[in-house]
């Protein structure tokens, strides 16, 4: 059986998207509420761009008591 060693697995928080900043493979950033992993280095490719960007996670909706979970109805 393979042995994998997980500390060579592991993805590089870069915080929201700046169209400036060089990005390399692993790294993940937030754009417009979700989030994208590099898969290919970039500098510019917005994250919407799946040559370089595969998405990690998706936006959900807003639920019915509001963007910050307080009920809105009172």
């Amino acid at each position: 059986m393979a042995t994998i060693n997980l500390g060579n697995i592991k993805f590089t928080w870069q915080g929201a998207y700046d169209a400036n900043t060089a990005y390399a493979i692993d790294d993940v950033v937030s754009y417009n509420g979700s989030s994208y992993v590099c898969i290919q280095a970039s500098t510019g490719n917005l994250p919407t761009v799946t040559t370089h960007w595969n998405v990690m996670s998706v936006k959900g909706t807003d639920g019915t008591n509001g963007t910050n979970g307080t009920d809105l109805s009172t």
